[in-house]
């Protein structure tokens, strides 16, 4: 259904999975995310993810359609680089 949602590959190239309703990350992600991370996603470009082994979590939600807006999917990428760079500045210090 187009007006509703694009088609979304959020990991491509990356090995996923399905547990408990979550996409399981089951190699680390560019942005900076571990396997064995969890994360959902709701149709109005609502999004989280939990990341037990960095023990951190992140949540960006709009009002926007269709699913997987670009505008949408370049700014939850950029909150999650922000987070995992400023964790690993955090550890660095």
């Amino acid at each position: 259904m187009p007006p509703l949602s694009h088609d979304a590959d959020f990991f491509p190239g990356l090995r996923q999975g399905w547990g408990l309703s979550f996409l399981l990350n089951l190699e680390p992600a560019p942005e900076g995310r571990n396997a064995g991370s969890m994360s959902s996603a709701g149709l109005a470009n609502t999004y989280f993810w939990i990341d037990p082994l960095a023990r951190v979590g992140g949540l960006i939600m709009t009002q926007v359609l269709p699913f997987a807006a670009p505008a949408v999917l370049k700014a939850y990428r950029a909150v999650e680089r922000a987070i995992y760079d400023e964790l690993a500045g955090a550890r660095a210090a």
